[in-house]
């Protein structure tokens, strides 16, 4: 079988590419073709495929590093509502390879769903991996001002053009609104064969927002948890993985800190402090609530470090606000034999399993939080327990042959 799989990076910047990276893996190891289609960037891994890749909608990849010029501002405008480019290369792609299916994984804004459109012109089955709400909400978070909001699920964009969602920008909100009325006026979401899912609350919005519930499979995400040790014993810490986003509730874990200063925990953080505006909030919050010694900052942490920084935490965190897909950093978790202390929302409820794989508390209530900390302190075992719990979970749900076995044969068609 031979499979092209579509993503707007070819690098690691996140969960999409993580992913990515082992499907391709795990698919060469059952003997199956992965042939990738992305846009071109100096930090693109290495293939002899990146002749076909899309040219980039401007100097940068990041909209952050992006220079503000006439010409790129074009190129965003282009490659945002429809990439023709991108369509014309993987047609062309298709074509050369041959390809069984197109599984796409994260267009939008880059490649665009002309990329579906390409691929149903040249009569090959479309399956996409969703792990975001893109497809409804301009931001794609359901966030507005830090609280969920559904307004723009049912296609009235009238609220985020308001509030100026995307980037704190009119225009750019305006222009992701065009592009997703352009998508709905040309049905191009109709040419997908097959969405997957990685949670049954994800589907369930889907099909709010108007997918016919048989176009849609819930696949859980995997983890080769075989070449991971779990490790049931642990120091006096709480341990904060990702980047420090707002959607990500870091704040909230810091604020939990402050009921716990009668203990002699703390909460590692792995990141530090930037020059952003919303970092310096939080540092300010830190110092003005002297908890600079109840917070510590790790810094990036890779390979061995991480993982003995997972291995001797006593829970990872999970204090997201908004509905969260499946993170990695909860089944990474699990893999390591530690339980996770999440906010009771979206996926988080389904995969974190209240006293059995983890602590489920009330989202932003610091309090609520803190309490749940607390247990741990009080109960020394909880966290084998729980763990011993969450590392049977991810052996049994999350496993590399279970996920491959049913993502190929939605790919298949069977």
């Amino acid at each position: 079988m031979r499979i092209i799989i579509a993503n707007y990076r070819y690098f690691i910047a996140g969960g999409p590419e993580k992913y990515m990276f082992k499907f391709m893996d795990a698919a060469e190891k059952m003997g199956i073709e992965v042939i990738p289609f992305s846009v071109k960037n100096p930090q693109n891994e290495k293939t002899p495929y990146a002749k076909y890749f899309a040219k980039p909608r401007s100097n940068q990849i990041m909209y952050a590093d992006t220079k503000k010029s006439i010409s790129n501002l074009i190129g965003m405008v282009r490659a945002t509502v429809w990439n023709y480019d991108a369509e014309k290369r993987l047609r062309h792609m298709i074509r050369d390879t041959k390809p069984d299916a197109v599984y796409i994984l994260h267009e939008v804004n880059h490649l665009s769903p002309s990329i579906i459109r390409a691929a149903r012109k040249e009569r090959v089955r479309v399956v996409h991996r969703i792990s975001d709400f893109f497809m409804f909400c301009p931001k794609y978070d359901f966030l507005c001002e830090n609280e969920i909001c559904e307004a723009c699920l049912h296609g009235d964009y009238r609220k985020a053009i308001e509030h100026r969602c995307v980037k704190g920008s009119k225009a750019g909100t305006l222009l992701r609104v065009m592009a997703m009325k352009l998508y709905a006026a040309t049905k191009v979401f109709d040419d997908v064969d097959q969405y997957i899912c990685t949670c049954e609350f994800s589907k369930n919005k889907l099909i709010e927002g108007g997918i016919s519930k048989d176009k849609i499979t819930c696949v859980p995400t995997f983890i080769d948890a075989t070449s991971i040790t779990p490790c049931y014993e642990n120091d006096k810490y709480f341990l904060f993985l990702g980047r420090m986003a707002h959607q990500k509730g870091t704040i909230y874990a810091i604020e939990a800190m402050k009921y716990l200063r009668d203990t002699d925990y703390v909460l590692r953080i792995t990141g530090q402090i930037s020059d952003s505006e919303e970092d310096q909030k939080i540092w300010n919050y830190i110092k003005e609530n002297n908890l600079e010694d109840k917070i510590v900052f790790t810094g990036f942490k890779h390979g061995k470090e991480l993982q003995e920084l997972i291995s001797h935490s006593t829970c990872i965190v999970c204090p997201a606000i908004w509905y969260e897909n499946m993170p990695n950093t909860v089944i990474e978790a699990y893999a390591y034999g530690k339980p996770v202390v999440a906010s009771r929302i979206g996926s988080l409820t389904e995969i974190v399993e209240d006293n059995k794989t983890g602590l489920l508390f009330e989202m932003k209530n610091s309090k609520d939080f803190s309490d749940k900390l607390r247990k741990f302190i009080a109960e020394p075992t909880l966290s084998m327990t729980l763990g011993i719990n969450a590392r049977h979970k991810v052996e049994e749900d999350y496993a590399v042959e279970k996920h491959m076995n049913s993502v190929i044969r939605i790919l298949e068609g069977k």
